[in-house]
């Protein structure tokens, strides 16, 4: 993988980490659920497969809106 390639990877990578570190906050606080949490693992898995607005679309539907309070 060029290394450009490999930088975007890492950047990616890093952030769906903070993604899922917050979303793993929001559930011990209880505005998330884990069958929520759970799809946005999935979902996260599968990011590639999707056009941003799709993304946002299933992001938004798998985590019944409490994704709209990341933005």
């Amino acid at each position: 993988m060029p290394l450009e390639d490999r930088s975007l990877y890492d950047e990616v990578e890093r952030v769906k980490l903070h993604f899922l570190k917050t979303c793993e906050s929001l559930m011990a606080q209880g505005r998330l659920k884990d069958e929520e949490f759970q799809g946005i693992m999935e979902l996260l898995d599968a990011m590639n497969e999707y056009d941003d607005k799709t993304f946002r679309a299933e992001l938004s539907r798998v985590s019944k809106g409490i994704s709209d309070l990341l933005e």
